[in-house]
């Protein structure tokens, strides 16, 4: 066997092979000790008692510990609960073992034990992930097989088929234990390894080499994918956006890139892309909810996946004043006009017009506003013109006297208090976030 260990760029680090006794694993960490000193790196061992088996887990452990001793090879230990955990989280034996082992992997990596994990996963293994993944009816991304490296984690046997790490083991007299679990075909993975993928091998001796070959090629082009996908999001602070014109293959997975921003790393399902997909045919201002509080809506020709809050904020009335008004997050700032630009480039109005009862406050029921040139409308229809999306109509500051709208942050002046030529003061509206 021949891998050349400079491409995961361990020289003068130390790699901590997950040594669970296995067969693989003990070939792993032998081969990767005989080639340490050529490529410059220091190898460590680290393992986790799962939990799982009794006194045969402990046994496996104690095996390890006592190879690692006359190998001269530090050995870092952990010792976990994997059936409690998979009863307490609804998981199965093996996401829950997984789970487990990875934390203490990254719990290593964390206290400066190691810099990088390798793992023992090999050609078969990853035919065998591809195979699970599509009867399972994965995407493409699902049948990308077994990364060769992920972060901190690198598989130096990933191309190497089974047999040849057979052969490895014999030639060199390495020991190991055997895990009487790996032949429970009760376990899916178990059943592919041990029904499936032997039948498929009398007709197609190479059938590990081309799946191999096929997740591959399924991982570049997922790769192509999301990044033509990411090419058409936009994003306005947590807000994601997605134009309704994207053809619907890229719309999902775009759809699918926005959920993960917005904190639904792994519990996203291929019905909820489908879901906001189906927005692109809805009116505007139709909304959907997904898992996490997040929620979809279609705002004109966009869709837009944000987080929401409580709702609509019950915003208190507070009486008009100049100066600065803190209100829903905002500073309202109302200061008299001492520049030389025309009325048009800001939102100006008449001191004098603004009645005493005006109150700073968000939309209700029966709002209506003055446009400039005359006529009334509601306020609704007025933001419906404008194409203010429904979500951000509750937070938008006004200035209201009665369910007369005069001053729409942002936005608008009503012709009821708009500077005129014989204005003596003319005050202006304008907003910031607050600190």
């Amino acid at each position: 066997m021949y891998i050349d260990f400079s491409k995961y760029s361990i020289k003068n680090q130390t790699v901590a092979v997950a040594l669970s006794g296995g067969s693989d694993s003990m070939a792993l960490i032998h081969f990767m000790k005989g080639q340490s000193e050529l490529f410059g790196f220091k190898v460590i061992a680290v393992n986790v008692e799962h939990g799982i088996r009794g006194k045969e887990s402990l046994s496996d452990s104690e095996f390890v510990e006592n190879y690692c001793k006359k190998a001269g090879i530090p050995l870092i230990k952990y010792s976990v609960d994997a059936p409690k955990k998979a009863e307490t989280e609804k998981l199965s034996l093996e996401q829950a073992a997984r789970i487990l082992r990875y934390e203490c992997f990254a719990d290593a990596i964390k206290k400066g034990k190691c810099d990088k994990i390798a793992t023992a996963h090999h050609l078969s293994d990853n035919a065998e992930t591809v195979l699970f993944n599509l009867f399972r009816g994965a995407s493409l991304k699902g049948v990308s097989g077994i990364p060769e490296t992920n972060g901190y984690v690198i598989r130096p046997f990933i191309s190497v088929p089974k047999d040849e790490i057979a052969e490895y083991i014999a030639e060199n007299d390495i020991p190991f234990v055997t895990d009487s679990t790996n032949f429970d075909t009760e376990y899916s993975r178990n059943y592919i390894r041990q029904i499936i993928l032997p039948e498929i091998k009398k007709i197609f001796p190479e059938a590990e080499k081309r799946i191999s070959n096929f997740s591959s090629i399924a991982k570049e082009e997922d790769v192509f994918l999301d990044s033509l996908a990411r090419s058409y999001i936009t994003y306005d602070g947590e807000k994601v956006f997605i134009p309704i014109s994207v053809n619907n293959v890229i719309f999902k997975r775009a759809v699918i890139i926005a959920l993960q921003k917005l904190g639904l790393k792994k519990d996203w399902e291929r019905i909820h892309a489908e879901s906001v997909c189906s927005l692109k045919n809805l009116q505007n201002g139709k909304e959907i909810s997904l898992p996490k509080n997040i929620f979809a809506v279609r705002e004109y020709d966009k869709v837009c996946l944000f987080k929401k809050t409580n709702g609509k904020t019950d915003s208190v009335d507070i009486p008009f004043k100049k100066g600065k008004t803190e209100f829903l997050g905002k500073t309202l700032i109302i200061s008299e006009k001492n520049d030389d630009l025309p009325l048009s480039a800001g939102l100006y109005a008449d001191l004098s017009k603004i009645p005493p009862n005006a109150i700073f406050r968000t939309r209700r029921n029966g709002d209506v506003f003055k446009k400039f040139g005359g006529g009334s409308k509601k306020l609704n229809d007025y933001f419906t013109d404008e194409k203010v999306p429904l979500r951000k109509r509750d937070f938008i500051p006004l200035l209201a006297a009665g369910n007369e709208i005069l001053v729409i942050f942002g936005k608008a002046v009503s012709s009821s208090v708009k500077a005129d030529d014989n204005t003596q003061k003319i005050i202006k509206f304008t907003e910031e976030e607050s600190l």
